[in-house]
């Protein structure tokens, strides 16, 4: 992966736990391979966005990721769309469009009323459909990672692959984990830290990098509506880190996702806003509400 990758397992056989650690590398590095949108022979590129006909048979791994994608894309109301590689492949070979032009052109071949997961079939209802994992591979791999610790023994730990983190059980000295919140505008200061419990933590935001339409330069998280721009960054804790993943990108597009019934139930939500205030609801949409920073010393 081209981001950092870090492993704390509590343990008290180094030789164990440096086994392991190798069994998390090596499952990640085939994930990447399998899944790699970039890479034109990887497995997505070459059975899935390559396809000769409407579906393609899953095993069951693939299996696994296609249908709880579809069920956290179904959750986010389809604000967070795999097939955003439609519009990104698009873009390589046609830049005279604008980014408009091109969400109106292929509308059909995006969301989730342009595919399905059926049996152990994915299928598609536009031969333009192209799927881009990128917000969701690292994620996914993470959750496993921590799943194959656990089976091999490994009762506490922190798992953190470029931001999206997971921790399980307590520090040596029964503590939590404690991690840090990138800060939106500095690449290499933080804002804030955070307590992890036997819980997941991701982030998106839409100030370093940026896709571009020919002259036209967006922000990396592309959607037809654009992003939310009073929102600077979201981070979200939950039981995964796909979950994680999944609604920081939804919510940095469309906040009022934090109303939804899954929101309600299953995630909590830290919005960083263009005056670097923290926010754990959307009140501040309106500018009715000042939230004070120290919020970030209390979460």
């Amino acid at each position: 992966m081209t981001v950092n990758c870090q492993l704390l397992l509590v343990a008290s056989d180094k030789k164990h736990a440096d086994k392991v650690a190798r069994d998390v590398q090596k499952q990640t590095l085939a994930l990447e391979k399998k899944y790699n949108f970039y890479q034109p022979d990887s497995w997505l590129n070459q059975v899935v966005n390559n396809r000769a006909l409407s579906q393609v048979h899953l095993e069951p791994d693939s299996l696994a990721i296609f249908t709880r994608v579809h069920e956290l894309s179904q959750a986010s109301q389809g604000i967070f769309d795999i097939c955003i590689g439609t519009i990104k492949k698009a873009a390589a070979h046609m830049p005279q469009l604008t980014k408009s032009q091109l969400f109106t052109k292929y509308q059909e071949a995006m969301g989730l009323a342009s595919w399905q997961v059926s049996g152990n079939f994915l299928q598609f209802n536009d031969s333009n459909t192209q799927f881009d994992l990128g917000g969701v591979v690292k994620e996914y791999s993470v959750d496993l990672a921590m799943a194959l610790c656990k089976k091999q023994g490994i009762t506490a730990g922190l798992i953190n692959f470029g931001g999206d983190i997971i921790s399980w059980g307590c520090k040596p000295d029964n503590s939590a984990f404690r991690v840090a919140i990138q800060h939106p505008k500095v690449a290499d200061k933080i804002c804030g830290s955070i307590s992890l419990t036997d819980q997941a933590l991701a982030s998106s935001g839409h100030y370093h990098r940026k896709f571009s339409f020919g002259c036209e330069q967006s922000s990396h998280i592309l959607a037809g509506q654009g992003v939310a721009q009073q929102v600077l960054a979201v981070s979200v804790l939950s039981q995964s880190v796909l979950t994680s993943g999944v609604f920081s990108t939804a919510l940095s597009i469309e906040p009022n996702l934090l109303k939804g019934s899954f929101a309600q139930q299953y995630i909590k939500a830290i919005f960083i806003d263009e005056a670097m205030g923290f926010h754990q609801d959307i009140e501040f949409l309106s500018n009715s509400v000042c939230f004070n920073n120290s919020l970030k010393e209390k979460i």
